[in-house]
């Protein structure tokens, strides 16, 4: 039996929804405001490298990786690096097929 848990117009599930989806999160994947050496430590920091890996990887000094960071954080107003690894992977800059591959050979 369906019950009516009350009389919900279509703005109020609409309002329900836009409350549940950032939409601000969405428009941001698709337009990255951030530069190319950005991009590249985003990417770097989506894979699981730490600042001193990055700065290795590409010659950089670790307060420059630092800063670099911290800018892109502020460019994508998220805050921490598992919000910028999602960003890297629901914007097709990172590629997992390759981590899917090595998942399925432990398994």
């Amino acid at each position: 039996m369906i019950t009516n848990r009350g009389a919900e117009t279509m703005e109020d599930i609409m309002l329900q929804e836009k409350n549940i989806v950032d939409i601000g999160f969405v428009n941001r994947l698709t337009n990255l405001p951030i530069t190319s050496r950005e991009k590249e430590i985003l990417i770097n920091v989506a894979q699981g490298m730490t600042n001193k890996e990055i700065s290795r990887h590409l010659t950089l000094s670790p307060s420059t990786v630092r800063n670099h960071i911290s800018s892109i954080f502020a460019k994508l107003k998220i805050s921490n690096r598992s919000q910028a690894t999602a960003i890297a992977i629901y914007s097709g800059m990172l590629d997992l097929k390759p981590v899917i591959q090595d998942w399925l050979k432990i398994a």
